[in-house]
């Protein structure tokens, strides 16, 4: 008896280490991101990339989408780029300019 439920145990054991491994294997393999690289240090790197003159002028959230890679598509939902640019520190504010026409710009913290 002791030898079959030793056998038993063995068995469970080794069907909770192949489907770790499995587990494990799909996380690396993961054939749907596109961008590994978090959008809160992709916007830190255009930062960096651009002259002071281009810093610090207002940015409008199609020009964050057409410079930023998504995680599972080739382009980065706005709501996801909001949220890393708040974490940074950016404010939102509309431009009621007629040239701006009530959309919302961005600014980088100062």
């Amino acid at each position: 008896m002791k030898t079959y439920i030793q056998t038993l145990r063995a068995e469970v054991d080794e069907t909770k280490r192949q489907r770790e491994e499995a587990r494990a294997e799909q996380a690396r393999a993961d054939t749907r991101v596109v961008c590994d690289k978090p959008l809160k240090d992709q916007i830190e790197e255009l930062m960096l990339s651009l002259p002071p003159a281009q810093l610090y002028r207002p940015w409008s959230m199609d020009e964050f989408i057409a410079r930023l890679h998504g995680r599972f598509r080739l382009r980065p939902h706005p709501m996801n780029i909001g949220r890393a640019l708040r974490a940074l520190g950016w404010t939102q504010k509309r431009d009621w300019s007629l040239n701006g026409g009530g959309r919302r710009v961005w600014y980088p913290a100062p």
